[in-house]
């Protein structure tokens, strides 16, 4: 068709939609068939056709299919983890392997536990928090601090140690835009993913030389310790249990988890790592770990075996709105490439706006809209299909682009007061959840200003 600039509105439906209802679902719905109705207008059964054939071709596509495997199987993981009690039985034991006996020792703890367990953002939130709090409460550092620093490296891990759905789930988006090579592109992302780096690095300074900030400085000060003088182990204080087969089950399904995906795209790179099946890989990894969990938890839990499948059942149901938002931001994608939006904004965007303001613009836009729904994920999955087209119109570099989609997306993500992430944190640290949500946002806007004077340095060395 030809270039117009209708061909943006089914994109600015699906974020201006997100933001004002906070329902992605809906909004990648609302993109999906505005796009259809600018294609085929008026004829009522070629619209009907165009809905009905984009989304069913990208659901039976064969490499999509792994995917929507893939992300269901990792929901299967952690419900079997986590409703099989193998997950409560390793939280529990780090706790009672605790060592540290001073404030900083504890907070690089929390850290470095962040950074370790890349897994998977939520259980990082959870391992972290939960490990740490007994020990905070002890030495006297608020809960407010634990949750800031949990907080501020669970997502941004996941970015930068993408061995894990996250960069799964990026990967497929980046590959559905028609990048050649795109696993060595989004690694190559890796290195601009700036609000990602500074984020990390941000808390690790914070713990290091517990530097307040902000509301941050009252609540330091008014912790005391001994919040809770002691951690009861069991019923009534009864003799500590072992939680030494859990805490195996456990690692050993993640360390599967880890270890399988740089092996299999070592398989199917015919020994080159960037060239490996990325999709493919995560699918094998995470289904090796799965299987892994069912026979541990079994074996050390003495469960029935349909209970554990009604567990991983429960744990992909939990997961399958993402499946669905990922099918949806596919389709959405492809019809986009189809109306050229991509080209349509390079030919307005060329002589207008210079290209140094580009990638600032993609940032702010991505944090906006991240900051609005509550969703990293759903804010990938509506401006990768907007950045990318944008980065090949104007013949430029495709890795600070994602970059900047991706690092607005996160920052939103973690600065916005109705994310999961932000919840989950708040539980996990025990704290009221608009404390800590006062407390981080100084922090965020920090490592947020910071990103968007280096993607505005970054565009200017590009262009």
């Amino acid at each position: 068709m030809e270039l117009s600039w209708t061909s943006l509105l089914p994109s600015l439906l699906a974020i201006i939609f997100a933001i004002v209802t906070r329902r992605v679902l809906l909004a990648l719905i609302g993109g999906i068939l505005l796009a259809n109705i600018i294609l085929f207008w008026p004829s009522i059964q070629s619209m009907a056709q165009g809905i009905g054939w984009s989304s069913w071709s990208t659901l039976t596509d064969s490499s999509n299919m792994l995917v929507w495997f893939f992300t269901l199987g990792i929901g299967a993981l952690f419900g079997v983890l986590e409703k099989g009690g193998t997950f409560k039985q390793f939280v529990q034991k780090l706790e009672q392997r605790q060592w540290v006996e001073n404030k900083r020792r504890a907070r690089m703890m929390t850290w470095v536990l962040g950074v370790v367990v890349f897994i998977e953002s939520n259980v990082t939130i959870m391992i972290a928090g939960t490990t740490s709090r007994p020990l905070y409460d002890r030495l006297g550092i608020s809960r407010e601090k634990l949750a800031y620093i949990v907080d501020s490296t669970c997502a941004a891990i996941c970015i930068l140690i993408p061995l894990n759905a996250w960069g799964a789930f990026n990967l497929t988006l980046i590959a559905k835009q028609g990048v050649e090579e795109p696993l060595w592109v989004f690694i190559q992302s890796l290195g601009f993913s700036f609000y990602a780096i500074f984020a990390v690095l941000l808390a690790l300074l914070v713990a290091w030389f517990d530097w307040n900030i902000g509301p941050m400085k009252a609540f330091e000060r008014n912790a005391q310790p001994d919040r809770v003088s002691k951690h009861n182990w069991g019923e009534e204080g009864k003799s500590k249990p072992s939680y030494g087969k859990g805490t195996a089950v456990v690692l050993t399904s993640l360390l599967s988890l880890v270890v399988m995906v740089p092996v299999m795209l070592l398989i199917t790179g015919n020994g080159v790592l960037v060239k490996g099946d990325g999709t493919l890989s995560v699918f094998i990894a995470i289904y090796t770990a799965l299987a892994i969990a069912i026979v541990g938890t079994k074996w050390v839990r003495k469960t029935s075996l349909l209970t554990i499948i009604k567990a991983a059942l429960q744990g992909a149901w939990n997961i399958l709105p993402l499946a669905v938002i990922l099918w949806l931001s596919i389709t959405l994608g492809g019809l986009t490439r189809d109306m050229g939006t991509g080209e349509f904004l390079a030919s307005i965007l060329d002589g207008s706006i210079q290209v140094w303001m580009l990638l600032p613009l993609i940032f702010v836009l991505a944090a906006l809209t991240g900051f609005s729904i509550g969703s990293s994920w759903g804010t990938f999955a509506i401006m990768l299909p907007l950045a990318i087209p944008i980065a090949m119109s104007l013949n430029l570099p495709l890795a600070p682009f994602i970059a900047a989609a991706i690092s607005g997306g996160i920052f939103g993500d973690h600065a916005s007061p109705i994310s999961d992430t932000t919840i989950i944190a708040s539980m996990a640290s025990g704290t009221e959840h608009i404390d800590h949500v006062r407390t981080q946002l100084p922090y965020a806007l920090l490592a947020g200003g910071a990103s968007i004077v280096a993607f505005a340095i970054t565009g200017a060395a590009i262009g």
